[in-house]
């Protein structure tokens, strides 16, 4: 099980990180952008998680979260096939 919600936190991560990085589709190869929204992901989806926590509620935050990894899925499906065009 927790396997499944590492796996989602992930995708979130991904959402996240592919998200913030899109105003630098332009000027970046698409593995390199990749590459730096897993980075940028997972340090805004850590100190989202570090933040919920000091105020004792993480099980808020991973279900935020968590319900934000479907659209990680959708965000990487879609970088995929922009890359390959």
């Amino acid at each position: 099980m927790n396997i499944v919600i590492i796996g989602l936190l992930i995708l979130a991560a991904v959402s996240l990180g592919l998200r913030a990085t899109s105003f630098l589709a332009i000027r970046l190869h698409p593995i390199a952008r990749m590459g730096l929204a897993l980075l940028v992901g997972g340090v805004l989806s850590t100190a989202f998680l570090q933040f919920c926590d000091s105020y004792r509620v993480l099980e808020f935050g991973l279900g935020l979260l968590i319900s934000l990894s479907p659209v990680g899925v959708f965000d990487a499906v879609k970088w995929w096939f922009l890359w390959r065009r």
